[in-house]
């Protein structure tokens, strides 16, 4: 894999370099052909030059002839202008050889500066195929220019070698998480062997762990549940172990008790007592009567908070159970998506079959309950001989039976400290 983005990367450079390079051949392309043109130019304007050049010699050597011819030809001039006659003309001679040389200089000036060129230029071809470079070999760098391009470099090898470091470093750190992964997955075997094994399963079986979570989830729920409800058995029990033990100590005491309320009372003598203060007839404004009424509202309040928190707890104990069917329902939704778990007719059967006994398909009914008034007492249930409901009673949805009728007892939270029979008649209160 390395080796493909090292190949790609240098690929990649190799076309950048090569664009680069094209666009340099086209510029001195350019370049060259501009020059061509300037000498092109240069050379016509030369011609002309030596045209004209050749035309004025031409033209120098005529009247240089005749001049010398008059000289020549006339005797009657005296020898004084004849000496005259022949400085100015060797002075003339030498001014046109010294122009003579200095275009010749001149010429030859221009000579050694294109020889020069020429030179430079091969030798910077030359360094160029010796170094399979497109710029200028370093010899013909300046000075100031090598420095920076030394430091430059040494930046890249530093670069360089902590790239390297970082690469190896890489490795070794890849190597680790790859012996780590190794041993987390020989880890999550043998935990898995050894949960089938404890659990009775396949060995070549899979555990679901997600449903062993959820299963963990909502057996943690409904032990949350049990535990608050055993709170507060224990303190209904506590409760009505010091009521019992005041009703013991005051037998004991031998107390008479002169109230009418005082005593056992049915339900049925508990009605006339309220049908008779609503006909008008009231009982005696005593101390002890008043004390016995007040007893009594306190016993009808925490009946009703005790139903109260029992329908609290229902509740929650239904919101528990929709929970887990909600994920169950999920659970086998993915199972039909994968294709792992396509039997819905053998399904229905089986829920069918199981329906009047598992709590979890009891869960609407429940809701339906739960959802009522809380103060309605035809939501209230069957009170129990021993006024203490069993925790396996509080954990499943409350359904009222048939026979079973919603005002059985008016005081049903008194009826924990007597004997209560099936019958309302037999029904027995204590104050």
């Amino acid at each position: 894999m390395d080796g493909t983005q090292r190949s790609e990367s240098e690929w990649q450079g190799m076309v950048a370099e090569f664009l680069v390079c094209k666009r340099k051949l086209e510029s001195k392309k350019e370049a060259l052909l501009i020059l061509s043109k300037e000498l092109d130019t240069c050379q016509q304007e030369r011609d002309q030059y030596k045209l004209m050049a050749n035309q004025l010699r031409e033209r120098h050597q005529g009247l240089k002839k005749k001049y010398r011819e008059l000289i020549d030809g006339d005797s009657s001039l005296p020898p004084e202008k004849r000496n005259q006659v022949n400085l100015a003309q060797l002075l003339r001679d030498s001014r046109e050889r010294s122009q003579q040389l200095s275009d010749e200089l001149k010429e030859v000036n221009q000579r050694l500066a294109e020889a020069q060129g020429d030179n430079k230029l091969l030798r910077m071809t030359i360094t160029k195929q010796r170094l399979g470079d497109d710029d200028v070999g370093t010899r013909h760098f300046p000075a100031h220019e090598r420095e920076d391009l030394v430091k430059q470099l040494e930046k890249a090898r530093e670069q360089n070698e902590l790239m390297d470091h970082s690469v190896k470093s890489l490795t070794d750190e890849l190597q680790d998480i790859r012996a780590e992964r190794d041993v987390f997955q020989q880890k999550t075997h043998r935990l898995n062997v050894e949960m089938n094994h404890i659990l009775g399963n396949d060995e070549i079986r899979m555990l679901d762990v997600d449903a062993l979570c959820m299963e963990n989830r909502y057996l943690h729920e409904r032990l949350n549940q049990l535990q608050e409800e055993v709170t507060i058995l224990k303190s209904n029990l506590s409760k009505y172990k010091t009521a019992l033990e005041c009703r013991k100590n005051s037998k004991f005491s031998g107390k008479p008790n002169s109230s009418a309320l005082t005593g056992v009372l049915s339900a049925k003598q508990v009605k006339e007592l309220l049908l008779s203060e609503e006909n008008g007839c009231s009982l005696p404004v005593t101390p002890q009567s008043i004390s016995d009424l007040k007893s009594l509202a306190t016993a009808l309040l925490e009946t009703i908070h005790e139903k109260n928190m029992v329908i609290q707890h229902q509740r929650q104990i239904n919101k528990i159970l929709g929970n887990r069917v909600a994920e169950l329902e999920k659970k086998f939704k993915s199972l039909e998506m994968s294709g792992i778990w396509s039997l819905p007719e053998v399904r229905d059967n089986i829920l069918n079959e199981q329906a009047p006994e598992s709590p979890d398909l009891n869960f609407n009914k429940g809701e339906r309950e739960s959802n009522q008034d809380p103060d309605d007492p035809n939501i209230l249930p069957v009170p129990h001989s021993s006024g203490i409901m069993e925790a396996s009673e509080l954990s499943q949805p409350y359904l009222p039976q048939k026979d079973q009728h919603p005002t059985s007892c008016p005081v049903p939270s008194l009826c924990e400290d007597t004997t209560v029979c099936k019958d309302n008649k037999d029904t027995k209160l204590t104050i």
